[in-house]
């Protein structure tokens, strides 16, 4: 495997955030991106984007911002890195800047939990997040990171969305049984138990048609859910809680950073980067937007 200084790439100087298939937002503004080596537009096809691509060959910056911090991820399969050997954006995180990533993931699992005792029911975010041992109950994370899962969003299970509580409530009081009330219960057990800033991250945008589509979850099912996950964290901050979204879904700049070509070789399907995405382009994202919100 060759030693490379893989550090993440430059997205653009400023980036403008509006919905990809539909109307324009006006979200704020973008985070600055933290200046790289690499220019993903370029293409390094020569590249397995897998194995010639890992956290262990990448050379630390110096003096980032970020070094000593604790971040706590929760999610499934895209936090976990189902299609890259289990190395996500937080493992080129931790290896880039110093930081410290604590990854509770496993793949195909929901925000939901059915209350089964097996499928999604053991392996539900919150059931996890309350049971598992994964993150220090004592611990003083810097911020707490959860991906809206694309799991939500698959056909059989878009009855399960649920909707937004009036008003901010006790953790016991939201339905767990649905995504929004499961989204509602991370941001009150995380602000009860650490107190920390509660980050929801997007996956890429991908669509109902197109060269990135996808069929199950389809895009638009996926894009309804993270603009309602959206409307639930403005909830929250207007009741002054710390808390925001990683919209990687519907910043254009973000994703047409990226060529058709270079999409199809650094990402498994539509849902799932490689090694050589996470690094190359996702991570610089989460990379400054965290310098900004943690300044």
């Amino acid at each position: 495997m060759k030693k490379t200084l893989f550090a993440a790439t430059a997205l653009c100087a400023a980036l403008a955030i509006c919905g990809c298939g539909g109307e324009p937002k006006k979200p704020d503004p973008a985070p600055e991106p933290v200046s790289a080596q690499y220019d993903i537009r370029e293409g390094h096809f020569d590249m397995d984007a897998n194995a010639d691509f890992a956290a262990s060959t990448v050379v630390p910056r110096e003096n980032s911002p970020l070094a000593g911090k604790l971040f706590y991820f929760l999610g499934s399969s895209v936090t976990y890195g189902a299609a890259s050997g289990g190395e996500s954006m937080a493992d080129f995180l931790a290896a880039l800047t110093g930081c410290t990533c604590v990854k509770e993931a496993v793949s195909g699992t929901t925000i939901f939990d059915d209350g089964k005792t097996d499928n999604t029911g053991t392996k539900s975010y919150t059931r996890r997040l309350t049971q598992g041992t994964a993150f220090d109950k004592t611990a003083r994370p810097d911020a707490f990171i959860c991906q809206i899962s694309t799991n939500d969003a698959t056909n059989d299970r878009l009855g399960m969305r649920g909707e937004i509580a009036e008003g901010i409530l006790a953790a016991e009081e939201y339905d767990r049984a649905t995504t929004l009330g499961g989204v509602e219960f991370i941001l009150r057990y995380v602000s009860d138990t650490w107190g920390c800033p509660v980050y929801f991250y997007s996956g890429a945008y991908f669509g109902d048609e197109g060269s990135r589509k996808n069929s199950n979850p389809k895009g638009s099912e996926y894009g309804k859910l993270v603009g309602e996950v959206k409307e639930v964290v403005e909830k929250w901050k207007h009741a002054g809680y710390d808390v925001d979204v990683i919209d990687l879904y519907n910043d254009e700049a973000f994703n047409s950073a990226v060529t058709d070509e270079y999409y199809a070789w650094c990402t498994s399907d539509p849902i799932h980067p490689k090694k050589a995405g996470y690094l190359n382009w996702w991570t610089p994202y989460f990379e400054a937007f965290l310098i900004n919100h943690l300044k």
